[in-house]
């Protein structure tokens, strides 16, 4: 093995052939196979990453559920995205599809997840969805944050404090709450309670987290008819506002839509979201295109989780626009 680098193109390609079937084949040791070509471990492990960069190694995954390809890499070129992941689905209710999405989302952060990995933690039912489908043999200590103050839900399990919980649960990890609402009467009092040591230590953690794992919301869904009157609802209408995510509303190309609101939310700065390292964001249903849309034009999501029908209207209304 000494003599591996003065071998010419096919002696290499050859070797390399031989030690990628007696790992991945024969179910060697990278140890057992280095012993056998008395040479050292890292060597084998280099050569292996070498077999796959060369193609002599391919590698495929089967996800066990079918995905549009060529949906994805039509996101992947007009959209710049990290990452996409296109799902046809044959549900019939809303339901029945955030469902399928909160496996698929599931199944895809399982691979993502490490022992050192901060994860923010957003709210909904599709985030519901997502940490009911987690179904791992992982146990490593993540750490999994709210990104916001506790929401008034009409369901608490679907609040980001609960899922919080659930989704480090899982991977038994830990897990913070911010001990706070999500809104407050005044700038002031945001101001104050921000300082405190609690809530400031969770959103100093959700700032440097590595995902943000969230949803966007639709104007048209009226998802915050709970906390905003008619007349604020009809405001961000006149102004343009087509979705939020983590509490922030945004137009049709991703601009924020400022909001008297929003400066009394506990809670990320929608630049603070903007420039988290991966943020996926799991929203299907046609209804929610464009402001899915307006999230990818605005840089707020990396990764993309969607269903066909979603997609198909998101490049209909970027392509009209």
């Amino acid at each position: 093995m000494k003599d591996y680098d003065t071998l010419n193109d096919n002696e290499k390609r050859n070797m390399l052939a031989s030690v990628a079937n007696l790992y991945y084949n024969a179910e060697m040791t990278q140890n057992q196979i280095a012993e056998r070509f008395f040479t050292s471990r890292s060597k084998i492990s280099r050569m292996l990453k070498e077999a796959r960069r060369l193609g002599i190694v391919e590698i495929k995954i089967k996800e066990p559920w079918e995905r549009d390809t060529d949906i994805e890499q039509q996101f992947m070129e007009e959209f710049l995205l990290r990452d996409v992941r296109v799902i046809p689905t044959k549900e019939t209710t809303g339901t029945l599809v955030l469902q399928k999405l909160g496996e698929v989302a599931a199944y895809y952060l399982d691979n993502l997840l490490d022992e050192h990995t901060i994860l923010g933690m957003s709210w909904g039912n599709t985030m519901y969805h997502t940490v009911k489908a987690v179904k791992t043999s992982k146990n490593i200590p993540i750490t999994v944050v709210p990104i916001m103050g506790a929401a008034n839900v009409r369901k608490p399990e679907r609040d980001s404090l609960d899922l919080s919980k659930e989704l480090a649960a899982a991977y038994g990890g830990s897990y913070y709450y911010i001990y706070a609402p999500l809104f407050v009467n005044s700038v002031e009092v945001r101001k104050s309670l921000e300082e405190e040591p609690n809530i400031k230590q969770c959103l100093d953690l959700a700032r440097h987290a590595d995902i943000i794992l969230t949803s966007v919301g639709s104007i048209e869904y009226k998802s915050w008819k709970d906390y905003l009157s008619t007349t604020d609802m009809k405001n961000l209408e006149k102004k343009g506002a087509v979705g939020h995510i983590g509490g922030h509303f945004y137009d049709q190309d991703g601009n924020e839509v400022k909001t008297p609101f929003v400066g009394k939310m506990i809670g990320l700065g929608i630049q603070d979201i903007k420039k988290t390292k991966n943020v996926i964001c799991v929203a299907g249903l046609e209804m929610k295109a464009e402001a899915i849309l307006g999230a990818i034009r605005g840089g707020y999501i990396k990764t993309l989780i969607t269903d066909e029908s979603a997609a198909k209207k998101i490049l209909l209304l970027n392509k009209e626009s």
